[in-house]
């Protein structure tokens, strides 16, 4: 699945699932990008699922390993691997998933690692072991039944919403007292536009 600014939504995947071109183009995952998936492990699924943060479809290059496992009584196992070698394993001793029982998980791109948080609470962080930017391809397999994936640009949302505020000056019809933006004279804003010559 490419990684885009723009938000994403993908429902039902059929897994395994992996793809990262959008109309031929190449899109590389950035900081603010947020990944949402929504789904539910089953039994009959098997009792572990991974989800690949990598370069292009091969294996070989995976930036964030993220794989919830059900086997000796449930942990999670987070890696990277590079040239086909896998690094040292990051190993949480706990399971926050269950089977039968629907789950979020969220990974959020920030400048030191993936922040990830399961159906809205903290569960780890990530530290990147090598530039995020090289990733372009998510890709998911093993044992669950995902219902959605959500990709957006966290950063772009807050600079909507900033530019919405800027935007959203009081109404002339506002009574006077609510008022505190007051427009600067002419002259304010011709000094502001004027030319400063050396």
């Amino acid at each position: 699945m490419a990684l885009i600014c723009d938000q994403l939504s993908v429902v039902n995947p059929v897994i395994p699932f992996s793809r990262h071109t959008q109309g031929g183009v190449r899109y590389n995952l950035q900081y603010g990008h947020q990944i949402i998936v929504k789904g539910m492990f089953l039994q009959s699924y098997g009792t572990s699922f991974q989800v690949n943060f990598q370069t292009g479809f091969s294996d070989n290059d995976i930036a964030f390993h993220f794989n919830p496992r059900f086997e000796d009584g449930g942990y999670v196992v987070c890696n990277t691997k590079q040239k086909g070698r896998w690094g040292p394993e990051e190993r949480m001793m706990i399971n926050p998933f269950q089977m039968g029982i629907p789950f979020e998980i969220s990974f959020l791109v920030e400048n030191s690692g993936f922040q990830v948080k399961v159906n809205g609470k903290d569960f780890t962080k990530y530290i990147h072991r090598v530039p995020f930017h090289r990733v372009d391809t998510i890709s998911f397999i093993g044992g669950v039944e995902v219902t959605q994936i959500n990709i957006k640009d966290t950063c772009a949302s807050s600079l909507q919403r900033m530019i919405s505020e800027v935007q959203s000056y009081p109404s002339p019809c506002d009574s006077t007292e609510s008022k505190e933006w007051k427009p600067k004279p002419p002259s304010y804003l011709q000094a502001i536009a004027a030319p400063i010559n050396p």
